[in-house]
């Protein structure tokens, strides 16, 4: 005779999740269990704008076709110095070949402008001697109707390369920003930060006091620290707000409107202005602005920026803002040393799609879009081990010969079946390259090394848990488009 078991056991239902969202924002909600289980909670050296997780952006030795007939072919600029504290592009119409002509320059720890033809032979440095005893603003600028270069810093009197030649005012201030609108010169100098200066004199190198006017702005949007000319108008970026100059071309009449004030700190080195916006950065977030209005990006990759960000610096390059930053990541290091970082981080923001990238253990110091009609690049300078280089933006996931290391976490997940215990059988997932796919929960951890294949693969794991996170990790190139788990839900 056979008796019924009434033993009672677990049944199970075998369920699978894809995860098919790498593109998804960073989810910076402390409670992460209120998240879809397959959305990001930290992604970095990965591009991923496509949905899958490419080789991410990156800096390689900066180079430039040797003459404008034969694009293709470039050579890398040899820099002068051991450190490169900042960037200028500078073009310049020479009359007597009838030719635009586009120069690289920057400044080297011999305290010297030095600058390379873009698209001509390069068989040495030129150099610009200079007294600065430290790093100069340069501004670009035209006097009499010729392309000039401006540099003004501690330790020199203003100096202006103009056409050919080099000459310095001996009368002009120390300025922090100048620009030209309507046959005036506008300029914020250092002595004065809290007035605007303009003149009817567009020769900065014939500067009188006599000749010069002031506009006074004492409120609490602070002190003044960068112009923009926009829509036909001057804007005025202030420590904590933005201040529009209309002028009348008929009088020296001016009309002021305060357009924003800001409830924190605005950093003058991220504000960086591509076609009809204007992007910077405040303590409270980052935002763009239109002429007319400020918005706030409402991004949750902002908040993963950290508290104190004084080495920032924002440039903007093809649709694209960069912003070369401090980030608060969630582990230490993550295979980086990022020890001594100012910058430890560049955001790269999409407006047209709304997308955050993120390139993780560059010390960027400063940026220069480089744009002409033959071939435009982003190039920066570091600080840093790399300090004495150059680089352009690639798309190899390289900081110059080594690959940095891509990481892309999911949030926390119960995989939607709270207070259940769960037991991941297998996954599959698309890899070109090899990776490393580490899954962990409250009770185990496996991580699990893979090679690069043009087909699926199958992997069988058997972790048990109610809560789980995944990490997918590379260490050279990347192209992972799919993903899927496979795991029992006990009833």
């Amino acid at each position: 005779m056979f008796y019924k078991n009434l033993l009672k056991t677990k049944k199970s239902n075998e369920k699978t999740f894809e995860f098919d969202m790498f593109s998804s924002s960073a989810q910076t909600s402390t409670d992460e269990s209120l998240c879809n289980f397959n959305l990001t909670k930290e992604c970095y050296n990965f591009k991923t704008e496509s949905g899958a997780l490419v080789s991410g952006y990156g800096f390689e030795p900066f180079k430039s076709p040797l003459n404008k007939t034969d694009l293709n072919s470039e050579s890398v600029v040899e820099i002068r110095g051991n450190e490169v504290s900042a960037l200028w592009d500078f073009e310049w119409y020479d009359q007597q070949n009838d030719e635009n002509k586009y120069y690289c320059m920057y400044f080297n720890d011999e305290m010297k402008v030095c600058y390379d033809n873009l698209f001509g032979s390069r068989p040495t440095t030129l150099l610009v001697n200079t007294n600065f005893t430290e790093t100069p603003i340069g501004m670009k600028y035209k006097i009499e109707g010729i392309d000039s270069m401006i540099f003004s810093g501690e330790g020199e009197n203003l100096l202006v390369l103009y056409g050919q030649s080099e000459q310095t005012s001996e009368t002009a201030p120390q300025m922090i920003s100048i620009c030209a609108h309507y046959g005036r010169f506008f300029a914020i100098t250092k002595e004065a930060r809290g007035r605007l200066v303009y003149s009817d004199n567009l020769n900065l190198l014939e500067w009188s006091d006599e000749l010069t006017k002031n506009l006074d702005f004492s409120d609490a949007r602070g002190n003044l620290t960068k112009l923009i000319t926009f829509n036909d108008y001057i804007f005025i970026f202030r420590e904590y707000g933005i201040t529009k100059i209309s002028e009348y071309s008929s009088d020296s009449e001016f009309s002021i409107s305060h357009l924003y004030q800001s409830d924190s700190y605005i950093y003058p080195n991220s504000i960086a202005h591509s076609g009809d916006k204007i992007f910077f950065l405040e303590k409270s977030g980052l935002k763009s602005f239109n002429g007319s209005s400020v918005k706030s990006l409402d991004l949750p990759e902002v908040k993963l920026l950290s508290k104190i960000n004084n080495n920032c610096f924002g440039q903007c390059f093809e649709g694209k803002y960069f912003l070369a930053c401090k980030i608060d990541f969630s582990d230490d290091i993550g295979g980086i040393d990022e020890t001594g970082f100012l910058n430890n981080a560049l955001l790269i923001y999409d407006e047209n799609l709304n997308h955050v990238d993120i390139i993780r253990g560059v010390n960027v110091r400063s940026m220069l879009a480089l744009n002409n009609p033959y071939k435009s690049k982003l190039i920066a300078c570091f600080y840093g081990e790399n300090k004495g280089a150059i680089g352009q933006l690639s798309s190899q996931n390289k900081l110059f010969n080594d690959f940095l290391p891509a990481k892309w976490t999911s949030v926390k997940t119960q995989l939607g079946f709270n207070a259940k215990m769960k037991k991941i059988n297998n996954f599959t997932i698309k890899t070109a390259y090899p990776c490393s796919v580490k899954i962990r929960s409250e009770k185990e951890s496996k991580t699990f090394s893979l090679n690069g294949s043009d087909v699926l693969q199958f992997v069988k794991t058997n972790i048990y848990g109610k809560e789980f996170q995944i990490t997918i990790s590379s260490d050279g190139e990347a192209y992972i488009s799919s993903f899927v788990l496979n795991a029992k839900v006990e009833d």
